[in-house]
C-alpha cells in the first residue's frame, strides 16, 4: 500500500484583515451573536497613569485556504519604548468549512502610561500581521484651570 504524505497547511500566508479594533464590552445573546459595546477609537483621561477598567481587542481574519497563525501576540506599543501589553493568544485555525478567524483579546485594568499615539498590534511568529493606532489624550475637566 502507497503511503501517502498530507500535503502542508501553509502558515501565516494568505491571510486578510476583516477587522482590527477596540471596545470597551462584548456581549453574547442566546443566539450566540457576538454584540461589541462602546467601539474605542480614542480614549481621554485627565491624570496618568490612567486606568481603563475594560478594555477588548478584536481581530477578525479570513483565508482562502486552511492554515493557521500560529504563536499569536497582542502588543500595545507606547510612543516611546517597550509594549506596555505583550499578551499572547491561542493558535488560529482555519478550516476549509470556516475560513475566518476571530481573537479577542480582554485586557482589565489597563494602565495607559502618558498620552499619545498608541500602536495596538497582532502579530503571528513575530511577523506583524495587522496594527491600528489609538490616540490617548490629556483633557482638562471643565472649570480646570490650566497650569
Amino acid at each position: 500500500m502507497e503511503e501517502i504524505t498530507p500535503e502542508p497547511i501553509p502558515v501565516a500566508t494568505g491571510v486578510a484583515v476583516q477587522m482590527a479594533f477596540a471596545c470597551e464590552n462584548i456581549s453574547t445573546d442566546p443566539a450566540g451573536r457576538l454584540s461589541f459595546q462602546n467601539v474605542i477609537d480614542q480614549l481621554n483621561a485627565v491624570t496618568f497613569p490612567a486606568a481603563t477598567p475594560s478594555f477588548f481587542v478584536i481581530f477578525s481574519f479570513i483565508r482562502s485556504t486552511p492554515g493557521f497563525l500560529m504563536q499569536c501576540r497582542v502588543e500595545i506599543v507606547p510612543p516611546v519604548g517597550d509594549p506596555i501589553v505583550s499578551q499572547a493568544l491561542q493558535e488560529m485555525a482555519f478550516h476549509s468549512d470556516s475560513l475566518v478567524a476571530r481573537a479577542i483579546c480582554g485586557l482589565p485594568g489597563l494602565m495607559w502610561p502618558t498620552p499619545g499615539e498608541y500602536i495596538i498590534r497582532f502579530t503571528s511568529m513575530g511577523n506583524p500581521i495587522v496594527a491600528f493606532p489609538l490616540k490617548v489624550n490629556q483633557i482638562q475637566l471643565p472649570g480646570q484651570s490650566g497650569r
